[in-house]
């Protein structure tokens, strides 16, 4: 390469880039690691000022996402290595489906934690929801008092991103749909149960539902859960969801 240069940059910007990106994941992701791209610093990497490029630094020492296009591949090693010298880079998030980004933080990693599960649908069948779908809505603002969560619960509802499930209005857990921006034909589903009725069929049936409602709006499925969150993988599982992609946390110094 002649002269490579990082520029900083936005996502609105670098979507051509982006989108070449996206088509060369081999898995699944969720909403949890395209919120570490779409609220990191952006920049692009240019050759002689044509971009050939981009990474996203999430929080000034996370590098949560990496790409140069196939003809340059050559010179991704040294590039990901300036990077992470420059900008003084700790720790990454990498997808098991994201091979190029993958294999550079293996290359100079010093450690690896293992952070998430990523899920598909399934093709084995499972047995019926113990719940009905009926039972499930979407959540309107009197329902904030009850969603388990703590944080921006007004703004998703209004958003229809919360459904909540009652029966004989007594709360038994909310589901979660979050519509994907890096791939608008996919959407992140999740569930939390109250405590009371947990064990009982309440999660993997809001699951099953949410799958259904995505299916129904031709947009695919996807879940993740926290690594060591067993409880939630049984859950997933249970609901016809299968893992085949990890998230890790890799870091850079000991």
């Amino acid at each position: 390469m002649n002269k490579t240069n990082f520029i900083k940059s936005n996502i609105r910007e670098v979507k051509p880039l982006l989108d070449e990106y996206f088509q060369t994941l081999t898995g699944v992701v969720d909403d949890f690691w395209e919120e570490h791209i779409l609220t990191a610093d952006v920049y692009v990497i240019c050759e002689d000022e044509k971009p050939i490029g981009c990474f996203t630094i999430h929080n000034k020492e996370k590098i949560t996402m990496f790409y140069i296009q196939p003809i340059y591949i050559c010179f991704a090693q040294d590039t990901f290595k300036r990077v992470l010298s420059d900008f003084c880079i700790k720790t990454a998030f990498v997808a098991t489906s994201d091979l190029l980004f993958l294999n550079l933080c293996i290359d100079f990693h010093k450690k690896i934690e293992m952070q998430a599960y990523f899920f598909r649908h399934g093709s084995m069948p499972v047995r019926p929801p113990e719940y009905p779908s009926e039972l499930l809505a979407v959540a309107v603002p009197c329902d904030e008092t009850d969603i388990l969560d703590k944080e921006g619960v007004a703004e998703n509802i209004a958003l229809g991103k919360y459904y909540v499930m009652r029966e004989k209005d007594i709360f038994l857990g909310q589901g979660f749909f979050n519509k994907l921006n890096l791939n608008p034909n996919a959407a992140s589903i999740g569930m939390s149960v109250h405590p009371d009725f947990r064990r009982k069929g309440v999660g993997r049936s809001i699951i099953m539902h949410l799958a259904n409602i995505c299916h129904e709006k031709g947009i695919t499925p996807y879940c993740g859960c926290w690594y060591y969150n067993h409880n939630s993988k049984a859950t997933l599982e249970s609901a016809g969801f299968i893992t085949q992609t990890r998230l890790l946390n890799v870091f850079f110094y000991e």
